[in-house]
């Protein structure tokens, strides 16, 4: 393809607006809120105030960052603040302004503190969630953020300073806003110091420390002002070097945290004549620190000198790129080799194995985001593990190093320098304490490794204590012994909580052993964890509704209302499964029923009396999506009849096997011969006019032009799900694939976006794939009943059909919030009709001893169709037209041919149901209808997939399946397919 008209396409793109450039970065290091409404919203909310408080005592720094928002639209908005935190970092605190004042959060399990926070929403009122996504990454949702007002919330962590051997203790803030701030505030406090700290780097040079009473502090007041610079302190080595801090508790026990600087000469490493390189080349690798990366192997490679390197690549696949032979340290073709790499596509650990790569260990570049596949590793030679990602999961990548004998290197906040030395040593090590019996808990782990200083923190069981002598030693035989005196005075931290956090980070490395041991460190200390959210509800009879303890401030109220009773408790619904019983029955009187054909006769061309005539289909504007339900049937019909079938080209994908006849009755002159007919569907191609379509059908490289493209559309879901189509539908599967997982890299834990990619992963048949995302999707929203479908159905399409009929099953038998209740009721009829296929096609494989025998049914049908969609707050309706001309849709959900309608769902992920015990011979048209507004969320326009049964549960059954973005600007209902009986 000409390549200027590709740089004349990608300059003017880039010239679109800033809702795109504003997501060239999906990672970046400094808090970033995004507008879910609209993209084009995004421009319209800035950052009003600023205020910072940095607190430092010895390596403990505690930092609050205060944000105010400002809404400059004329209508609510609601946004997703999203930053990532240092390796071992945890948020401590979390408070939103509720009637112009901070309310602080309170812990809950982050399962109900979702679905507590989108059952308040629902009811537009103020609730604030933040939770922990994965790696150590943190998002909270602001809502609403009121038309031509402002919403402000208050973060707190806590961190162990990174101690460097020239420069002392390191504390970092990233300041990089590209944005003037209205109002910005920064003080720094430092504690119990003698020596002035050093300003490595600061956001503005009048910056400068003054001391008082050994209290250095440091403070910027401005206004309009945009930070040049991140924030960087120095703190030197303190010349009475370990230092203990202690807080005592009501028992008399007490908490302590201690500083050692500690004389520890290291054994030299020799590294292995032949080492594998395992080169992370996924999406979300693209914007590590590759210079440092490569400063740091040069540096192993400098050591070595002759070496043999076998390099890996690893995305969803993993391959090896070649041999490269190292003599006197020359390596600048392996160098330019990683230098000049793609990145594309999601990560896949489950890949990574010891055949691929003939190594004796293996040092591995990446980010410990396995977003395609589980990060269970099954190489069994050492892995040392190097990330330089703000984004990174630590704690997978030290499972994995510790799990084969390495380490792992942080180079975020190590040199290449320091990271050599770790890497190429063997070092000394934390033994414990000897007066075990005196403490129940110490911290980090026994045989944690030691350069220069370590952090110690335990749980002491009384205040008499007077002195600790802390065991340093190689192998497991200590042979140094440290010795500090306990300082039992008042101090200004919450040791508590940093033991607290270096507990769960102990136990975090074996997160899945240790679930629920975290869970409840998190809500007992009110930090946040993997499971552990912080939550802010506006009322007090929100919180005793919800069963939720309130912050201080709140407790006698909250104590008063409880011992009362004067409120009512959310009452739960504890199950479906009375009503899937009576869904049962009506299916069967339904299906028992003998639907008679009507006879139609000839109508003339033109009808003399009263007309009606039709207008011409357009999108329709929010008021009329608001109205639209409430027109008549009939009118509805008319109006909408036109399908635009014209306007799509239509494609016959596969004629469908003649099923055996099953000998039923049937009735009317025009039923299709079961014996002898075929069902044909046919599903229309829907144009696509995004001009990047356009530049990819011309192109000759069309993967190199879309690599050309993508930096325009970096952060738009509807561009890789449009670009992967392109490619599966030209038969290049490979890249179709590579293109769709990178979805799962561009947005950290967001369901409604990996919901479309499992719909596709269904679609193209990777059902492995699509159980490993569903199976995410359920950890994230056990609350919603579809999470546990989709999941069945996974299982269902990976042939584990006890597992799917398990699951399908604990569906009916759960509790249920009464929001959930409300927005899904309904959703028992399609189970019970999926359990009994389920149940009839792999009776063998399926033992149904322990249901209920009520829920069993033989209910075989000629069509099925079932429409889900990924957006919780958007309304489509599914459409069948027989051939009769008769649309049975929401308010004709009963037709004379017997077709049958489930549950209309105005809300939720659906689903919705058609189904046709006998089908006629003619057309059948399938549509789908949506109204809202509310369908462009962070994920993307609302993502349809729609099934295609013909023979359901009869033996003989086919499936079809089209996934499909609604664009709300372009349609307001699209053609799915046709059939012909």
């Amino acid at each position: 393809m000409n390549k200027i008209l590709i740089i004349a396409l990608i300059l003017c793109l880039l010239l679109q607006g800033e809702n795109i450039k504003s997501q060239n970065n999906p990672n970046r290091p400094i808090p970033s809120l995004k507008i879910s409404n609209d993209p084009k919203d995004q421009a319209n909310v800035n950052l009003q105030e600023l205020a910072i408080l940095v607190n430092i005592f010895g390596n403990i720094a505690k930092t609050t960052m205060t944000m105010t928002f400002r809404n400059n639209e004329n209508r609510d908005l609601e946004g997703i603040l999203t930053f990532p935190m240092p390796e071992g970092v945890a948020v401590t605190g979390y408070a939103l302004d509720i009637n112009g004042k901070l309310r602080q959060a309170v812990a809950v399990d982050k399962s109900k503190g979702t679905e507590v926070f989108e059952s308040i929403e629902s009811r537009r009122v103020d609730p604030g969630l933040l939770e922990r996504v994965e790696g150590n990454n943190f998002k909270t949702r602001i809502y609403p953020i009121p038309a031509k007002g402002q919403r402000t919330i208050s973060i707190t962590y806590e961190e162990n300073l990174q101690f460097h051997a020239t420069t002392g203790f390191q504390y970092h803030l990233p300041l990089a806003y590209k944005q003037a701030i209205e109002q910005f505030k920064l003080q720094v406090n430092i504690y119990q110091t003698d020596q002035i700290p050093t300003l490595i780097s600061k956001p503005d040079g009048s910056l400068i420390f003054s001391e008082k009473n050994h209290i250095y502090q440091a403070t910027i007041a401005k206004n309009n002002f945009i930070p040049e610079k991140s924030l960087v302190i120095g703190l030197p080595k303190q010349p009475n070097e370990s230092k203990i801090l202690t807080q005592v508790n009501q028992d008399q026990s007490f908490y302590f945290l201690s500083n050692i600087f500690i004389n520890a000469p290291s054994k030299e490493k020799d590294w292995k004549n032949k080492i594998g390189i395992i080169w992370d080349n996924s999406l979300s690798a693209k914007d590590k620190d590759i210079q440092k990366e490569l400063a740091l192997l040069d540096l192993i490679i400098q050591q070595k000198k002759n070496l043999t390197v076998d390099l890996g690549l690893l995305n969803i696949s993993y391959v090896k790129a070649g041999t490269f032979h190292i003599e006197q340290g020359n390596w600048t073709a392996l160098k330019n080799y990683l230098f000049n790499l793609t990145y594309d596509g999601g990560t896949d650990y489950s890949k990574l194995n010891d055949q691929v790569l003939q190594a004796e260990e293996y040092l591995f570049f990446t980010e410990g985001l396995s977003t395609f596949g589980s990060n269970q590793v099954t190489i069994n030679k050492p892995i040392y593990c190097i990330s330089s990602s703000a984004i990174a999961d630590y704690s997978i990548l030290q499972a994995i190093s510790k799990k084969t004998g390495a380490k792992t290197i942080n180079l975020l906040n190590t040199s290449p320098i320091d990271g050599i030395k770790k890497l190429s040593s063997e070092n000394l090590k934390f033994l414990g304490i000897k007066e075990q019996a005196d403490f129940s808990e110490i911290y980090p782990a026994i045989h944690t490794e030691v350069q220069d200083h370590i952090a110690i923190t335990g749980l002491g069981k009384n205040n008499n204590l007077k002195q600790i002598t802390l065991l340093f030693g190689y192998g497991n035989r200590p042979t140094q012994e440290v010795k500090i005196d306990i300082n039992y005075q008042e101090n200004e931290l919450d040791i508590h909580k940093i033991w607290a956090q270096k507990k769960i980070a102990t136990l975090d490395v074996d997160y899945s052993e240790n679930k629920e041991r975290i869970e409840e460190l998190g809500k007992q200390f009110g930090i946040v964890t993997r499971n552990t959210s912080l939550i802010v509800l506006e009322t007090v009879e929100d919180y005793v509704r919800y069963a939720i303890l309130p912050p201080t401030e709140l407790l006698p109220a909250y104590h008063k209302l409880t011992k009362e009773q004067s409120f009512l408790r959310e009452e739960r619904m504890h199950d479906l499964l009375a009503q899937a019983e009576t869904s049962v029955q009506e299916l069967k009187k339904w299906w028992q029923t003998d639907f008679k054909a009507k006879k139609t006769y000839p109508q003339p061309s033109r009808i003399v009396e009263e007309t009606f005539i039709v207008p011409e289909v357009h999108p329709i504007n929010n008021a009329q999506a608001a109205t639209s339900k409430m027109i008549s049937s009939e009118s509805r019909q008319m109006v909408l009849a036109d399908d635009r079938s014209s306007k799509l080209e239509e494609i016959v994908l596969s004629d469908l096997e003649d099923p055996v006849s099953d000998q039923q009755h049937y009735s009317g002159s025009d039923v299709s011969d079961r014996t002898t007919a075929g069902a044909k569907i046919t599903i229309p191609d829907i144009k696509n006019d995004n001009i990047y379509l356009q530049v990819l059908e011309k192109s000759a490289n069309p993967y190199q032009t879309y690599l050309e493209l993508r930096q325009a559309y970096l952060g738009t879901p509807t561009f890789y799900f449009d670009v992967a189509n392109f490619f599966y539908r030209k038969g290049t599967k490979d890249k179709a694939l590579l293109v769709l997982s990178s979805l799962a890299d561009l947005q950290i834990e967001n369901a409604d976006l990996f919901k479309t990619i499992a719909y596709t992963l269904k679609q193209w048949e990777q059902y492995q794939y699509e159980l490993y995302i569903n199976k995410k999707i359920l950890d994230w929203r056990p609350m919603d009943p579809q999470s546990h479908r989709d999941y069945a159905l996974a299982l269902l399409d990976n042939k584990q059909y006890q597992k799917a009929f398990d699951q399908l099953y604990s569906i009916l038998t759960q509790s249920y919030s009464p929001e959930a209740a409300d927005r899904d009721d309904g959703i028992e009829e399609i189970i019970v009709m999926e359990m009994n296929n389920l149940l009839k096609l792999n009776q063998t494989h399926v033992n149904s001893n322990n249901i209920s025998k009520q829920l069993i049914a033989d209910l075989p049908v000629d069509i099925r169709v079932v429409i889900n969609w990924n957006s919780n707050n958007t309304d489509i309706d599914l459409w069948v037209t027989d051939p009769h001309g008769e649309k049975c849709f929401y308010s004709n959900n009963s037709t004379a041919m017997g077709g049958r309608l489930s549950n209309d769902f105005t809300g939720g992920y659906g689903p919705e149901q058609f189904l046709l015990k006998r089908a006629v011979k003619g057309k059948y048209k399938v549509e789908v209808d949506f109204y809202n507004d509310n369908s462009l969320t962070l994920a993307g326009p609302t993502a349809v997939m729609a099934e295609i049964f013909t023979y359901y549960s009869s033996g003989k059954q086919e499936r079809k399946i089209i996934t499909l973005y609604l664009d709300q600007t372009k349609e307001q209902h699209v053609t799915i397919g046709t059939f012909d009986f």
